[in-house]
């Protein structure tokens, strides 16, 4: 798994060789304790698998790329209007419409910057969301996705599903607890079903003790 992408784990080190892209360690799991699924995102009989998808992400990347063009755009009018205004009134230096001048520009750039840093977070996210399984919740409880190897918990011994709110990139997670210290967390917006449909899994599967709670998130980026 990717460090400071999807995972609270230590990275996996294993790599898909035709990808050269990181790859989840559901696979270690034992072949008796995982059922592989063919659904994604809607429950079935069996259980649901939930995988890693970097399609959300690339789509924040397109939206930061299309979002700089146009920040460029204003900057480049913010600009040409502060010249315009320099040339006509030939503000004295530090006069008051001499800061508003360079505030207005200097504003301008601070908005580019922050927007190719976001850019830069989303594309390097986008590139490093692992091949597989994120984790599967069937009636006998959850397969986790952990490192260096899946772990199936059994309902009994979970303690914990809920979002947690993180303001940087890539947003809210999903941290599962289980036993008396284990914690795993995935970022929402790198899982192929949507948080509705996993609240809805769990809830059947677990027969009403597990939902997912996401109170505690403000915004699902």
């Amino acid at each position: 798994m990717a460090a400071g992408c999807a995972m609270s784990s230590t990275p996996n080190s294993s790599t898909d060789d035709r990808a050269g892209l990181p790859v989840s360690g559901f696979g270690e799991v034992q072949g008796s304790t995982v059922q592989i699924l063919p659904g994604e995102s809607e429950p079935m009989a069996g259980g649901m698998m939930v995988s890693y998808s970097p399609v959300a992400m690339a789509q924040r990347a397109a939206r930061f790329r299309s979002l700089l063009f146009r920040q460029w755009l204003g900057v480049a009018i913010s600009l040409a209007i502060s010249v315009v205004w320099w040339l006509i009134f030939s503000p004295e230096l530090y006069s008051l419409l001499f800061w508003l001048l360079i505030f207005s520009v200097a504003w301008s750039l601070l908005r580019v910057l922050i927007t190719i840093v976001k850019l830069r977070r989303a594309r390097k996210t986008t590139s490093q969301v692992p091949l597989g399984p994120a984790f599967q919740i069937d009636n006998d409880g959850l397969v986790l996705s952990t490192v260096p190897e899946g772990e199936r918990v059994g309902w009994p011994d979970v303690r914990l599903i809920k979002g947690r709110n993180k303001f940087f990139n890539p947003g809210p997670r999903i941290e599962f607890a289980w036993g008396s210290d284990r914690t795993w967390s995935v970022a929402i917006i790198v899982l192929d079903a949507a948080p509705s449909v996993i609240d809805s899994a769990l809830r059947a599967f677990s027969l009403g003790r597990f939902g997912l709670d996401l109170s505690a998130v403000d915004e699902i980026w």
